[in-house]
């Protein structure tokens, strides 16, 4: 048996044919286009706030973009249109005259409500005019405390208000004790009342000032000091009566 040939100098090995050939196929699957996407910032807004639908990588070749109201293009209300040609937005039956379209595909919609949250779909035509379309989410909840339910939000004002009630109750409660104590206290202090004829009272009742010397002067010396004449009289009628 003779010793093995040796592969000849500067021939194509096997292997080599595959790696290239799959270099190729690899090339040939590339895609040729970027799907796009849409974006709502922010993710979630509050009612009356503005939202955008941002549309990202957008191929430039594209000639007009079309905004629905739903999960597809096909069947759903057209918000409105934008030709990039003219540069301007073509309302449609579901335009409400807060959204506007940019040059970049984008949606803005301004002071939103809860009416508008909901799918939206973008569809985009190129120069060729084949169409391509994306969809996105608008999210909107209450103006109220953020990332808190509803429901949340009412146990904790009540939470407060009974909390409220509770230390008032408690105010009240010390203050009608604390007053009672000192109509108490004070009570205790004031000596009783007496009674007429015994203890204090008693001598109340005879406190007032002993008549002078002229109280003591007999009454018929006064009726003869404001009339001479009546001692006459009154010794007349003493005698009538002796």
């Amino acid at each position: 048996m003779g010793p093995p040939s040796a592969a000849p100098h500067g021939g194509h090995r096997p292997w080599q044919g595959l790696l290239i050939t799959a270099s190729l196929l690899t090339f040939w699957d590339l895609p040729t286009t970027v799907q796009f996407t849409i974006e709502a910032l922010p993710s979630s807004a509050a009612e009356g706030k503005d939202v955008l639908l941002l549309a990202c990588n957008i191929s430039e070749t594209i000639q007009a973009y079309y905004w629905h109201k739903g999960k597809t293009a096909e069947g759903s209300p057209l918000i409105a249109g934008y030709l990039i040609d003219v540069q301007v937005n073509i309302p449609g039956t579901a335009y409400s005259g807060r959204e506007t379209i940019y040059s970049n595909g984008s949606l803005l919609f301004q002071n939103v409500t809860l009416e508008d949250a909901g799918s939206y779909t973008l569809r985009t035509i190129n120069a060729n005019y084949d169409s391509d379309q994306a969809t996105g989410q608008l999210h909107v909840h209450q103006n109220n405390v953020p990332g808190l339910p509803v429901g949340a939000v009412t146990g904790i004002v009540t939470g407060v208000l009974v909390g409220v009630a509770l230390v008032a109750a408690l105010v009240c409660f010390l203050l009608l004790a604390r007053t009672g104590r000192a109509s108490i206290q004070r009570d205790l202090r004031e000596p009783p009342a007496s009674t007429p004829g015994h203890g204090p009272s008693h001598r109340s009742a005879f406190s007032a000032p002993l008549p002078g010397p002229r109280t003591t002067t007999p009454l018929y010396e006064e009726l003869l000091h404001s009339d001479p004449n009546i001692y006459c009289r009154i010794d007349h009628k003493a005698d009538v009566v002796s």
